[in-house]
């Protein structure tokens, strides 16, 4: 591979790691989910390690990368001092490995997104481009350009794929953004109604005869479900007030999320036992040390019979039906990702996945603010 070719497979992987971090950075900052086959996107993004003195990780990565392209360009740029960037390169990367080394180490076995088996793949992805930065930039340390005659042609062209890559990349997460902040629209009937929450389904808290209601599904091992369970209740749903009815219902992911159908059984044993709402804010609370035997303990400390919960969650066919007909009917009406809030007013379903297209449908639909007659503010944690 002579070093041209090297120099512009780095030119690609620093470019693939910017967009990667700039894509987390937003993602990280703005609170909304980038898609995530592993599921521990939203783990990482909420995690104390996401941030370093307050600069998120992945800005700090998109720094990196960019002096990383920067210098791989500044080689076709000045190719008399090849070698003198090229050890650059070198040093720079090798910081980057052992860097990339600590963080994944942190998402796998401190957050422990290995045994769960649901790792963010953004963040391997850019460790990924990392490593292959590093390799090249090793191989190439001796190599230089037989001829430099055609450099300048070579630097525009490496300049003009990076930007494209970035452009489409930026372009991927503009449209990511749209879709967690726009909630899908369709027209309600009496058969999805009774589906989703008309016949009695779920746990109910506000004015049972509001026009609006919202209907939210959720996991209680889903760190993005306890954001949007601090959020509304300490915030959005205090300022609702009687104008609501919220009904919280069961979706536990439990492919990525082993103790999700657990928690969602004691819950509903808690509710046989008059305590729902203090068993699903004390899940939430407790979501980083979900046991059986912390659930027990929690059980106990409600003054709830504690041998029952753990009966539930140890043998979760006593709750099964409820459980799974939360999922099922979920499912049926889009469902397919945790939170998921079904909104309704007026004749119409608004299904919005996640927090930031639940707050655009308060805010934003024209009845919706007719009706509630001013802008729902809330303060994001960091």
């Amino acid at each position: 591979m002579n070093a041209i070719i090297q120099n512009r497979l780095i030119i690609l992987f620093a470019s693939i790691g910017m967009v990667i971090s700039a894509l987390l950075w937003i993602s990280h900052s703005a609170n909304f989910a980038l898609p995530c086959t592993g599921g521990g996107c939203d783990e990482v993004a909420r995690s104390t390690y996401s941030r370093i003195v307050g600069i998120p990780v992945a800005a700090l990565g998109f720094g990196y990368f960019g002096v990383v392209l920067v210098l791989a360009l500044s080689r076709l740029q000045y190719p008399e001092q090849w070698r003198h960037y090229g050890k650059l390169l070198a040093g720079l990367s090798t910081l980057g490995v052992f860097a990339f080394a600590y963080f994944t180490y942190i998402q796998l076995f401190v957050l422990n997104l290995y045994a769960k088996g649901s790792p963010c793949w953004w963040c391997l992805g850019a460790a990924g481009s990392n490593l292959i930065v590093w390799i090249l930039s090793l191989i190439g340390l001796r190599g230089a350009p037989s001829a430099t005659g055609m450099l300048t042609r070579e630097l525009l062209q490496s300049i003009a794929v990076s930007l494209l890559l970035i452009v489409a990349g930026l372009a991927y997460g503009g449209w990511q953004w749209s879709k967690a902040t726009t909630a899908q629209t369709v027209k309600t009937d009496n058969e999805k109604l009774t589906l989703l929450y008309l016949d009695g389904q779920g746990w109910r808290k506000g004015n049972e005869n509001a026009p609006l209601v919202i209907v939210e599904f959720s996991d209680f091992q889903c760190p993005a479900c306890k954001q949007a369970y601090e959020l509304l209740e300490k915030q959005i749903l205090p300022q609702l007030g009687d104008k609501v009815l919220f009904v919280f219902r069961h979706y536990p992911l439990i492919n990525i999320h082993p103790m999700a159908w657990m928690a969602a059984s004691a819950a509903e044993e808690a509710g046989k036992q008059g305590k729902f709402w203090e068993m699903y804010a004390a899940l939430f609370e407790s979501q980083q040390e979900l046991t059986p035997a912390r659930i027990e303990k929690i059980a106990q400390e409600l003054g709830l019979d504690s041998k029952k919960v753990r009966e539930a969650v140890d043998n979760q066919d006593i709750h099964f039906k409820t459980v799974y007909r939360d999922f099922e009917q979920g499912s049926k009406l889009g469902v397919s990702s945790t939170p998921t809030f079904i909104v309704v007013y007026e004749g119409e379903m608004h299904i919005a996945r996640g927090m930031g297209a639940l707050m655009n449908t308060l805010n934003t639909n024209p009845k919706i603010q007719h009706y509630l007659g001013k802008q729902i503010e809330v303060q994001l944690s960091q």
